[in-house]
């Protein structure tokens, strides 16, 4: 295979490794700020159940209390009626009395629509205090994630940045070499790739069919040292020895794994 596409197959690799450590750095801060917004809504939603409890809570003590004193002045009514001398005055306290018990009916039935009311909040308190534990947690582990990103990414960004300007400057060191440097530039620029292994008579990156004396040339021996392009997308075109004959073959090796990986 020509020597300066292995160089740029290793240098696409390089680039593939750049790009997803430089992605996931960025990404890990929008990660954590989003566990943050997450953990601050179930907060929200914790302090809405506690207060709406709160509220129900208190509306029950006054509907017990309210109760309570309208029981004590039906007990008092009764004792007056004890003493009444006309019926007149009987008629009127029975009135009372009755008014009295009609509204503690009614005090009764809120009552107990406010403990199903309870009932459903409390529900709802515990799912809001199970959701907030388990954002608390997602945030620390995110914060945690995104610190560990930050040490080993960067540190891996420096070496894979320095390996990479070694190589540049290996490839474009030749009249030969700086164009196709700049070739692959301009298409790993317009296609994200610049260059694909030609798999089962197709470009692996386009899926589209390469013609058979192409194919021919590029998995032949006489034109092993050229460098062909696909038709259809433009990128270079690459045939992994192994498939032909097995073996190690390192630049097609690490071109594989980094764009598993990025899958």
């Amino acid at each position: 295979m020509n020597a300066e596409l292995e160089h740029l197959i290793l240098l696409q690799a390089l680039d593939l490794d750049l790009k997803r450590l430089r992605e996931e750095l960025a990404e890990a801060p929008k990660r954590v700020a989003s566990a943050q917004t997450a953990r601050a809504k179930a907060e929200i939603a914790l302090s809405a159940a506690k207060q709406a409890l709160t509220k129900e809570e208190v509306l029950r003590r006054s509907q017990e209390t309210d109760t309570r004193e309208r029981r004590d002045k039906i007990a008092r009514l009764r004792k007056q009626m004890e003493s009444a001398t006309s019926a007149t005055q009987i008629t009127a306290l029975e009135h009372e009395i009755t008014f009295a018990e009609n509204a503690i009916s009614k005090l009764e039935d809120e009552e107990i629509q406010s403990l199903e009311r309870t009932d459903e909040l409390e529900t709802r308190h515990a799912f809001a205090v199970t959701l907030l534990e388990k954002t608390t947690l997602e945030l620390a582990v995110e914060r945690a994630r995104a610190s560990e990103i930050e040490k080993s990414h960067t540190a891996a960004i420096d070496g894979l940045a320095t390996e990479r300007e070694a190589l540049r400057r290996e490839i474009g060191g030749s009249d030969k070499g700086e164009a196709l440097l700049s070739s692959y530039d301009r298409v790993a620029k317009a296609k994200g790739t610049a260059v694909s292994e030609a798999v089962d008579h197709k470009c692996s990156a386009c899926q589209m069919l390469v013609r058979p004396q192409r194919w021919n040339d590029l998995t032949g021996r006489d034109f092993s040292e050229t460098i062909f392009n696909c038709e259809t997308c433009g990128r270079m075109l690459f045939w992994d020895p192994r498939r032909d004959k097995p073996g190690d073959w390192p630049p097609g090796e690490r071109l594989r794994n980094t764009m598993k990986a990025k899958a």
